[in-house]
């Protein structure tokens, strides 16, 4: 039996899919802008990756992976890190994982137990609260302020008691697609050493940089490089459009002052939770994948347009400058879920804020096809002109 508070927080999307079921009829008609799903395909550099992956004829190549995963391929990430964070990773640093959702278990229960608490600002990904429940910690939702949703390191700090053991987040953030410039997270180093001080506790920053590969101008800022206790979340699946596939890693950073013994933990943990051994298909492919490149020029233009086409019709939209969406006001304060399914009825499938513990929002993921983005949007512009329901 799953428990109410389990149940509440997995309220939200359930409700979002008995919308999608509901509509899901009319096909090829419908705009879907729910999830990062790549409508106009995946690379054929990627197909050929794994191709080559499958194609190997080593006995064992298959077979049962390590805990923790492979070494050739934990060195590859490794390697990786050093030249894009500039810190001095080695492979055992690394724990490769079937994906974030599995890393971010591991990484939660590293660094906490049963009774602990874990700061998350909001909006953030649906279910950063249901992993941090299920293992027994306490999830403190911190809300962020619209419009631009900085990241309010004061209020992160004021959430912080001597029961807190982490702050999780993204980087960038999803769903609001803000990539933090340094200067914030210097300025969450500092209140996080403060915390510390204050409460006698070490923290653990968890960034989930799951998103990291789509950053406009492509210069991205890791919140590693501010706070040496940092766990970094990654999965390969969202650059590569290989989302189903589950590949991932929890890295430790070389300045964590427990770096020693955490990744060894994690590997532990990774037999212990039953579910986070990486797959060994997808792990032999992880050199090659970490050496694709990928021309995002399309996200980049594709992002700024909508945007901009959005402002213009008359949607609050979140000045974003990273991730595959872009987080938009409902208009004239209509209810998320009334808006969910008004567009629904339209043809044209979104998020809504409560699925990311928020109000008044709605995510669109920029992963369409070009059609569906041309009827989907044309849609939009016609809710936005269309007066709420006052009901009865």
């Amino acid at each position: 039996m799953i428990p109410d508070e389990l149940a509440v927080l997995l309220a939200p999307l359930e409700t979002f899919e008995a919308i999608r079921r509901d509509v899901v009829h009319l096909g090829d008609r419908l705009c879907d802008f729910s999830y990062a799903n790549p409508y106009d395909g995946v690379a054929e550099s990627t197909r050929a990756v794994l191709g080559e992956a499958l194609e190997q004829r080593r006995a064992l190549s298959l077979q049962y992976s390590p805990f923790g995963g492979q070494t050739r391929a934990r060195r590859a990430v490794a390697d990786a890190l050093r030249r894009s964070h500039g810190l001095p990773w080695s492979y055992r640093d690394v724990v490769l994982a079937p994906g974030a959702m599995a890393g971010l278990h591991v990484a939660l229960r590293l660094v906490g137990q049963p009774g602990d608490e874990v700061v998350i600002p909001v909006p953030a990904w649906l279910d950063y609260p249901l992993y941090a429940r299920h293992l027994g910690l306490s999830p403190l939702l911190v809300p962020l302020e619209g419009p631009q949703f900085d990241l309010d390191v004061t209020a992160l700090a004021a959430a912080i008691t001597p029961r807190t053991c982490a702050v999780l987040l993204s980087q960038p953030a999803n769903p609001t697609g803000r990539h933090y410039p340094a200067t914030t997270w210097t300025a969450l180093a500092d209140v996080l050493a403060a915390a510390e001080r204050r409460t006698g506790r070490p923290l653990t920053l968890i960034a989930d940089e799951t998103h990291r590969d789509f950053v406009a101008g492509g210069t991205f800022c890791s919140p590693a490089a501010a706070w040496p206790a940092t766990l970094i979340v990654y999965s390969f699946g969202k650059y590569h459009f290989l989302q189903g596939q589950r590949t991932g890693y929890v890295a430790v950073s070389p300045r964590h002052p427990r770096r020693a013994t955490l990744a060894d933990e994690a590997v532990r943990w990774s037999r212990i939770l039953g579910f986070c051994t990486p797959n060994a298909l997808m792990e032999s492919a992880v050199p090659a994948l970490l050496a694709l490149r990928h021309d995002l020029g399309w996200l980049d233009e594709r992002r700024a347009r909508t945007a901009a086409f959005l402002r213009e019709v008359g949607y609050e939209v979140v000045p974003a400058d990273a991730t595959l969406f872009l987080y938009v006001g409902t208009p004239d304060g209509r209810d998320d879920f009334e808006f969910t399914r008004e567009l629904a009825a339209a043809g044209v499938l979104v998020l809504p804020a409560p699925v990311f513990h928020h109000r008044g929002y709605f995510r669109l993921a920029l992963t369409a096809s070009r059609d569906m983005c041309e009827r989907g949007l044309a849609i939009l512009q016609r809710a936005a002109m269309r007066p709420a329901c006052s009901g009865s």
